[in-house]
């Protein structure tokens, strides 16, 4: 039979290796790679925690199969080189602007342009940073 503890154990290992395992299926990993990285990070844990002889050859071996799936080579590199995430390409294209099209392109009047700070208010005008030094309040 089957005791509480290790029923316990095999649970908190599983839940354990299902965290580098969803980042190799992020990654495109095939099902059944990822069924077997799974099975083999939940055997070599609990070999790991079971048996303490091979446990200490075995732990620095669980240890980078646990973290590789978060080191990325291509990421690594770029970081090393100082390169950028998006590779340039030769093809230069017109930037995006904003608003609306000119009048020419759809032969629409544009709206009129928003009014400036400070334009078409009624009260007096709002205090700037010069004026608020210049008033001595004692």
């Amino acid at each position: 039979m089957v005791s509480l503890t290790f029923l316990l154990l095999l649970g908190a290992i599983g839940l354990l290796a299902l965290i580098p395992t969803r980042r190799l299926y992020l990654a495109g990993w095939s099902p059944r790679a990822l069924a077997l990285y799974y099975v083999g990070l939940v055997a070599l844990a609990l070999i790991v925690a079971e048996l303490r002889a091979p446990a200490r050859f075995l732990l620095p071996i669980l240890v980078v199969a646990y973290i590789a799936p978060f080191v990325t080579a291509r990421a690594g590199l770029r970081r090393l080189f100082g390169r950028s995430e998006r590779v340039s390409s030769p093809i230069v294209s017109r930037p995006a602007t904003r608003g609306l099209p000119p009048p020419a392109e759809t032969g629409e009047t544009p709206p009129p342009a928003a009014p400036g700070p400070g334009v078409g208010r009624t009260g007096p005008p709002a205090a700037g940073p010069e004026d608020e030094q210049t008033t001595d309040r004692s």
